[in-house]
């Protein structure tokens, strides 16, 4: 069969996700193409591949722009159409929305789309198909998810040629990305693992991670194909159950190119961070979230006291590794006060890059519960009205407009007045100012800025323009046009 996989954005980074799963399909005999629908000649090419299956990956707030994508379609050409993602594993009542979604897909993909799709080309009975719910002849078959895949290492390795076929941009990037493990053991109130493990519950480890073998041998492979001098390791917590020993040594002797990871301030020691950084990496991305003890460990459950984040962002930097920190403000009950705390708590650590945003407490999630118990969203608040991005907007309460405004404001400045502590006085002025594209593009591009600045990837001067290029127009589309960027 032919399985087209559809974004609804230019993207600027690779979908990791659908490259797996296009790798699996092929795998299994099937043909795979990757589009993006902004893209000129989009439909044109689209229908020239005639696809038997459209697929879309979709997170809540992406899940209205891809229904509508899909609907549009599915007008012009007959085809099956399933979704899948966070969205639709938190929120699989997705496939009642509109009568053009035939099946949505809840938890792990890669075996559950490679059985479905060998049972529509074979003609054989499909409603039953574990992690599906399938819509049939009017009904609507609702399946249990099947036991997770805990060996990592026998999976293929994500195709990124059918990405880059569609993207030529990304694949000159010189910066890469990888997984090394899947699953998180904490139940941090905003994030999807929560419910995931309770939805996993019974049905495999937590957490499972890919050997240091297995890893470097996806990059030998980029390093052998792509321009490649930095790597991202994209994992939520990097190295929880690793051999830190077995992966400094082979990653130093096969690939040796510097690299990013992301750490939970908890589990990181002495020994660990030498291991780190006699492999190459030079920089670490702790979540800090938010430098009030009542917000960061009541309302966000992170279990973290100031003195191990502090502690952790000591050790790395003694170590000659640049932080960047993850922060959250526009939590429920949170004070602008409170917000400063965060904001004083990265320029006391003098953190090379804060990376910011506002809350957007996504449904499924302990925080969302949180939320509707103690009154804390908007009225009307409901899973088609939440906001496309976290950068954008929020769905929160605040005690006025102006107050909520202030939030999303700071935000934008949030990262520049971290790095020029000087200019708080102007930014305290700036966001009484109703939220703009300005201050949006301004948020953009000064962090990617900043970004270059923590990675420090090596850049010839092509790849360079080029990966300037993909980011200004995932920019220009996502967050400024948003919802209407994407037509036929």
């Amino acid at each position: 069969m032919k399985i087209a996989f559809i974004e609804p954005a230019i993207a600027n980074v690779e979908p990791l996700g659908i490259a797996y799963l296009a790798q699996m399909l092929i795998d299994a005999g099937h043909k795979v193409k990757y589009f993006e629908s902004p893209r000129k000649g989009f439909l044109e090419r689209l229908k020239d591949f005639n696809p038997d299956v459209l697929a879309y990956s979709i997170a809540t707030g992406k899940h209205r722009l891809c229904r509508e994508l899909n609907s549009a379609l599915r007008k012009k050409m007959n085809a099956f159409s399933i979704f899948g993602g966070p969205h639709c594993t938190f929120y699989p009542e997705f496939i009642e929305s509109d009568k053009y979604i035939d099946g949505v897909c809840i938890g792990e993909g890669e075996f559950a789309i490679v059985e479905l799709v060998n049972a529509l080309e074979a003609k054989k009975k499909f409603t039953n198909i574990q992690n599906w719910w399938i819509r049939y002849k009017g009904e609507i078959y609702k399946n249990p998810t099947r036991h997770k895949f805990e060996d990592l290492d026998a999976l293929p390795y994500p195709n990124r040629d059918i990405i880059y076929a569609e993207n030529k941009d990304l694949s000159k990037s010189p910066i890469k990305r990888i997984m090394a493990s899947r699953g998180c053991p904490y139940n941090c109130s905003y994030c999807f693992n929560q419910k995931y493990n309770l939805l996993y519950k019974g049905k495999g480890k937590i957490s499972c991670h890919r050997s240091p073998k297995n890893i470097v041998g996806e990059l030998k492979q980029i390093k052998k194909k792509y321009p490649f001098t930095f790597l991202k390791i994209v994992d939520d917590t990097f190295g929880i159950s690793m051999d830190y020993d077995e992966f400094a040594r082979l990653y130093k002797k096969e690939i040796d190119v510097p690299f990013l990871c992301n750490a939970r301030a908890n589990l990181l020691n002495e020994s660990k961070i030498k291991y780190l950084k006699e492999a190459g990496c030079v920089a670490v991305t702790l979540a800090i979230e938010s430098g009030n003890e009542f917000i960061r460990n009541k309302v966000l459950n992170r279990g973290l006291s100031y003195e191990i984040m502090s502690n952790a962002i000591n050790l790395l930097k003694d170590n000659g590794l640049r932080v960047w920190t993850q922060n959250i403000i526009g939590s429920p009950g949170e004070t602008f006060e409170m917000a400063l705390e965060t904001f004083k708590f990265n320029i006391k650590h003098k953190i090379d890059f804060a990376e910011c945003f506002v809350l957007t407490p996504f449904f499924g999630t302990a925080v969302y519960e949180y939320c509707v118990k103690n009154n804390y969203l908007e009225k009307g608040t409901d899973i088609d009205k939440m906001s496309q991005s976290y950068w954008l907007g929020s769905c929160i309460k605040f005690k006025s407009l102006e107050e909520k405004n202030k939030f999303i404001n700071f935000h934008k400045f949030f990262g520049f007045g971290v790095k020029h502590p000087w200019a708080l006085s102007i930014i305290k002025q700036l966001i009484k100012l109703p939220p703009n594209t300005l201050f949006v593009l301004f948020n953009r591009f000064y962090d990617a800025w900043r970004i270059s600045r923590v990675i420090r990837a090596k850049f010839t001067p092509l790849n360079f323009l080029t990966t300037v290029k993909v980011n200004v127009k995932f920019i220009l589309s996502y967050f400024v046009k948003t919802d209407k960027y994407s037509k036929l």
